[in-house]
């Protein structure tokens, strides 16, 4: 027996006297009438023999001498073609010779194609076929599998597999096989966005493969599963292109059903919203409105839930949110809460001058509101943000501070605060200082300083809620 090696050398050299017939009826003719018939036969059992034993030397030449004597055996079976191309397909997993491998596919495909014409032609009788529309289902069903071969095993050009699919499809119909529906997706696919076919040919053919899908997933017992998993690969093909195919009515179609089954999820309802505005649907088709109203629902509601997460997570965030609906209390106590949650000082210390302003500010809470500023400036070295606030404090409560002199000793306490932003945070130093400036003015009197016994440079207590100690200086 020749080693495999050989065995390719061999056929290769046997190749080039291997012809196969152009002519329909020299490529259908049977065995019944040659005067060679016996030895026809006997070559067809001893291939065939060898084909269950996988000795494919002894199957290639017997079969080689019946196929070349009658290419459609005894006119009841196609087994010369099809076990053809079992030993074409045999050869090309055997060698890398890229011009063998070139030609041994081309075989395989003048294979299948003269199967399909000879039985299209009737010459390769089927039972219990009694119909045209039979042998030309049994027909597609051979060139369906030739595109499969062409898409997944023969790296073919997009036209070719294009050609063979859709002549499958023609043929077989609603019996075509579910393996030619994932090459005939993906080649209608690239034919349009290639501008080879226009958009009526494309939605035709995507009409006539949902139409096989849907008829084998209702009918197909055996094949179920198989139809049902190529009909997602199907869609994702047809899903680059539907968008310039279709109008809204047809996605319309297509989705709203689905929300109609369930109307109350209002993940779907999300969905599909998103999807049908994506394929150019306005928002304000009145056959979206229902789909829209529990879309915006939905919506609202999970913003509800992350709001509510976030500020859990976040007291913070929660804080600004009561401040903005004036809801100054809670916003007080969710940033106590984020300042006892926190570790970092300086957003510990950003929380305290929050809260101290809207303690100063909105609440009146003018004591608690100047203890927390003054531990937001503890805790964030040369700030002078916290200083502003309890200068704009005292400011905005000096009437608060009884007689007159005791309002211009609380003058001086502002300006000190003021002065005091100034002095350590360059940032805020030209507002404070500005601000300071329009209080120098009301500073006190000497001459009732005089009359009272105290002089420049005394410390005075201002007798207010803050009771902040001054040192004693006149305006000019």
């Amino acid at each position: 027996m020749l080693l495999k090696t050989e065995f390719i050398i061999f056929l290769a050299l046997l190749f080039g006297g291997l012809t196969f017939m152009s002519d329909l009826t020299a490529q259908c003719e049977t065995w019944t009438d040659k005067p060679n018939r016996d030895d026809i036969i006997s070559a067809h059992s001893v291939y065939r023999q060898a084909l269950r034993v996988g000795d494919m030397e002894i199957a290639y030449e017997h079969w080689k001498f019946a196929y070349e004597n009658a290419p459609a055996a005894d006119g009841q079976r196609d087994f010369h073609f099809t076990d053809g191309i079992t030993i074409y397909k045999f050869l090309i997993e055997e060698t890398d010779d890229a011009e063998l491998i070139e030609k041994y596919q081309q075989k395989v495909i003048d294979l299948y194609e003269q199967a399909a014409e000879c039985i299209k032609a009737g010459t390769i009788h089927i039972r219990n076929c009694e119909s045209q529309a039979c042998y030309d289902r049994r027909a597609g069903v051979l060139l369906g599998r030739l595109a499969y071969d062409l898409f997944y095993e023969f790296n073919a050009s997009t036209e070719d597999v294009f050609d063979v699919a859709t002549r499958a499809m023609t043929l077989a119909k609603l019996e075509s096989e579910y393996t030619v529906l994932i090459p005939a997706a993906a080649a209608t696919s690239r034919m349009f966005q290639g501008g080879q076919i226009d958009d009526e040919r494309a939605r035709e053919l995507h009409s006539q493969i949902d139409e096989i899908l849907d008829y084998n997933i209702e009918n197909n017992e055996r094949f179920i599963e198989q139809f049902k998993a190529v009909k997602t690969s199907v869609d994702r093909h047809f899903a680059r292109i539907e968008v310039d195919l279709y109008d809204c009515d047809y996605f319309k179609e297509q989705l709203l059903p689905e929300f109609e089954e369930a109307p109350h999820d209002g993940e779907l309802a999300r969905r599909v919203f998103s999807q049908l505005i994506n394929r150019g649907c306005d928002e304000e088709d009145p056959d979206l409105q229902e789909l829209r109203e529990r879309n915006i629902a939905y919506v609202d509601s999970i913003n509800a839930a992350l709001q509510l997460d976030l500020e859990a997570r976040n007291p913070a965030v929660a804080a600004r949110r009561y401040f903005e609906e004036g809801d100054y209390e809670e916003a007080v106590a969710r940033f106590q809460k984020a300042i006892d949650m926190e570790e970092d000082d300086l957003r510990k210390a950003d929380f305290y001058f929050r809260m101290a302003s809207i303690q100063g500010r909105q609440l009146n809470q003018y004591s608690t509101a100047r203890r927390n500023a003054l531990r937001a400036a503890e805790l964030r070295d040369n700030w002078g943000a916290p200083y502003m606030l309890i200068g704009d404090l005292y400011a905005q409560t000096l009437s608060n501070c009884g007689s007159d002199w005791n309002q211009r000793l609380a003058v001086l306490a502002v300006i000190d605060k003021y002065r005091t932003a100034a002095r350590i945070d360059p940032e805020v130093a030209e507002d404070a200082n500005r601000r300071a400036a329009g209080y120098y003015s009301s500073k006190p009197d000497q001459d009732e300083a005089f009359m009272r016994g105290l002089s420049a440079g005394d410390r005075v207590t201002v007798e207010c809620w803050f009771n902040e100690t001054v040192t004693l200086r006149f305006r000019n």
